[in-house]
């Protein structure tokens, strides 16, 4: 069997047990694929984690996020306004830095 499929989660996981891990975990049972591997990445607590905030501009300055087939992931799953408003805002720096992404 393949190994699992990582998928980067954009919030930290609730306790004592998380949906979307159940679900994603879940979801290859329901129709026969590849395993995936929730991957948590805290973006925000009541500010910026840089440490979450700096894996993600590393991965948009490298292209590694990409439907392209030579690219390390497919998408990114958006679970909360939080998590939306730090993708937002590493994207402003990234851009307000020239890069293109």
């Amino acid at each position: 069997m393949a190994s699992a499929t990582p998928v980067y989660l954009l919030k930290t996981r609730a306790s004592p047990s998380d949906a979307y891990e159940k679900l994603l975990k879940d979801f290859h049972d329901d129709i026969h694929l590849d395993t995936f591997e929730p991957i948590f990445v805290p973006v925000m607590e009541h500010q910026m984690r840089e440490e979450g905030t700096s894996f993600l501009k590393r991965l948009l300055k490298l292209g590694s996020i990409n439907i392209k087939p030579n690219a390390t992931y497919g998408g990114l799953i958006f679970t909360s306004q939080r998590a939306t408003e730090a993708f937002a805002s590493v994207i402003r720096e990234c851009q307000g830095a020239g890069h293109v992404l």
